[in-house]
């Protein structure tokens, strides 16, 4: 049962206690740190057992839906380039998160917070936000590490599976372009080493094969078509 002779600071403490223990679980980059759903366990343990409350509260006239629309330039598997249009619904507004002593309705601590999320459909950005917010919250609150946010995991996934693509697509136009340089330098054997210089504008030391940017790749096989085999004679 929860201590009646404690007041809401000394319960937060309490809590941070049982919070400090968890994040020790794991170590890396020189810091102790505990798995996200580990702290946030414990810590609600902890709130129900001393008899404290967490009220999150958006502040009146704070929030904000903005439409974001980026434009990026993408390649498709021809090397043809194409805009890839992305629409986001940002949303934003200030918060409030409320400690609430249960045995003493009038003992609280009010901290000021802010929330912020991103999504197609501006529902799921509040709600993610709501989510990632109180989470921040209660480890900034507490003072605990962590070893990484599901957000920073969340775009460092979607940034490796972009490169993928970007990497396939350039592999591709390489191999068409290696294809087409062999042939043409088995038609013209004399002129190995003036290909050579002009590949290396693009690729160090000529190699085309270590060329992993589509915008590059797709460059490189358009110019040299251009510059060879539109040529009469060549």
């Amino acid at each position: 049962m929860a201590d009646t002779k404690l007041n809401l600071v000394q319960k937060l403490a309490k809590i941070r206690a049982i919070s400090d223990v968890v994040s020790k679980e794991k170590r890396g980059y020189n810091y102790s740190y505990a798995d996200i759903t580990t702290i946030l366990a414990n810590i609600t343990a902890g709130m129900k057992k001393y008899g404290v409350s967490l009220i999150p509260s958006i502040v009146p006239g704070t929030s904000e839906v903005v439409q974001n629309v980026v434009v990026n330039t993408k390649f498709d598997k021809t090397g043809k380039a194409y805009d890839n249009t992305v629409t986001e619904m940002l949303v934003k507004a200030d918060m409030v998160f409320k400690w609430v002593n249960d045995e003493d309705p009038n003992d609280t601590i009010e901290v000021p917070w802010f929330v912020t999320g991103s999504q197609t459909d501006p529902s799921q950005a509040l709600g993610s936000g709501l989510t990632y917010c109180t989470r921040y919250f209660l480890c900034n609150y507490f003072q605990i590490a962590q070893s990484d946010s599901d957000v920073d995991t969340y775009r460092s996934k979607q940034k490796a599976a972009e490169a993928s693509e970007e990497k396939t697509i350039a592999e591709g136009l390489i191999e068409q372009f290696d294809v087409i340089l062999k042939q043409f330098l088995a038609d013209n054997p004399t002129k190995t080493d003036e290909v050579k210089k002009f590949i290396s504008k693009f690729a160090k030391n000529a190699n085309y094969l270590a060329i992993k940017e589509p915008a590059l790749a797709s460059k490189l096989l358009e110019d040299f078509q251009n510059t060879y085999l539109t040529k009469k004679g060549a």
